[in-house]
């Protein structure tokens, strides 16, 4: 079935996007990591700010380094399955999560840019939601291609 898999460059293309884009943010989450240790070991007499900052730094670390486990697991699973179109519902469904979540990004995007945030702060959202979108109709084209191969 491997060749006959339509959407398979904008699940691979798509995919390599979502890999790159989780490395480096795993570093950042690292860096937020490290940076609440340092907020965490300052000594002296607004020790209780460094302290809560730190713990700040800390959990912004580890919530950013599970969301790019998300993407590295979306990457890799897009990079993987995009020539076997029968293993692309799983792409499908993560796609469609996607999504969900860039969505909420916008929403929140559109929100702080009327409370009187830059315009710019949009472009990411805007560019996080297409390429959702691109994985997403690469991994339903490919799912589609198994289930109109198998009606014939």
């Amino acid at each position: 079935m491997e060749n006959n898999a339509p959407g398979r460059l904008k699940l691979k293309v798509t995919g390599i996007l979502y890999i790159i884009q989780a490395a480096i943010t795993i570093l950042l989450g690292l860096l937020a990591l490290a940076g609440g240790t340092m907020f965490l070991s300052v000594d002296g007499v607004d020790s209780s700010v460094g302290s809560i900052l730190g713990i700040i730094a800390g959990i912004v670390g580890i919530v950013i380094i599970v969301s790019a486990a998300y993407s590295l697991i979306v990457g890799i699973l897009g990079v993987k399955n995009s020539n076997k179109p029968e293993k692309c519902g799983v792409n499908f469904v993560l796609g469609i999560i996607t999504i969900v979540f860039c969505g909420f990004s916008l929403l929140f995007g559109i929100l702080a840019v009327a409370g009187g945030g830059e315009v710019t702060s949009l472009i990411s959202p805007v560019i996080a939601l297409i390429i959702a979108i691109f994985y997403t109709v690469g991994a339903k084209q490919n799912k589609d291609a198994v289930r109109y191969s198998n009606d014939y």
